[in-house]
């Protein structure tokens, strides 16, 4: 599927994880494989083609999923009023597999975990406005 060509037209996307479709159930990496999709299918279109990049992909994962489905109204970002669910990420933590130099801005930083962080960066885990998990502890 060509995803750019598909946004360029309008088309409702949303990016999810299916272990049947893919090698794994994190979003992280969904849009990982998609962006490294999307280069690749770009080797072989015109000098004007414009891969998707993590920005598009993240967005796809967030609020592309709730158009999607419908519930745009309800979750995919931040905005006042709809059920918070989120991460909260430490790049610096012990073992963090992600340099920080100081001088990037929120844009690289969150480049960089999705190209290079993993678990151990996920310091707390919000779903409906709960906290689920602190500091590699579940909570009830």
């Amino acid at each position: 599927m060509d995803l750019r060509k598909s946004l360029d037209k309008g088309v409702k996307i949303g990016l999810g994880t299916d272990i049947s479709g893919g090698y794994s159930a994190s979003v992280q990496a969904a849009i990982r494989d998609g962006v490294g999709a999307s280069k690749t299918l770009g080797m072989d279109k015109s000098k004007s083609y414009k891969p998707v990049d993590f920005k598009e992909l993240f967005r796809l994962a967030t609020l592309g999923g709730s158009k999607v489905l419908g519930l745009d109204d309800k979750i995919g970002n931040f905005k006042v009023g709809k059920e918070f669910d989120a991460l909260l990420i430490d790049l610096t933590v012990t073992d963090s597999p992600c340099d920080i130099f100081g001088d990037e801005i929120s844009e690289d930083l969150l480049q960089k975990f999705i190209f290079l962080g993993d678990d151990r960066n996920i310091v707390e885990v919000y779903v409906k406005g709960q906290q689920r998990l602190q500091n590699n502890n579940f909570l009830c």
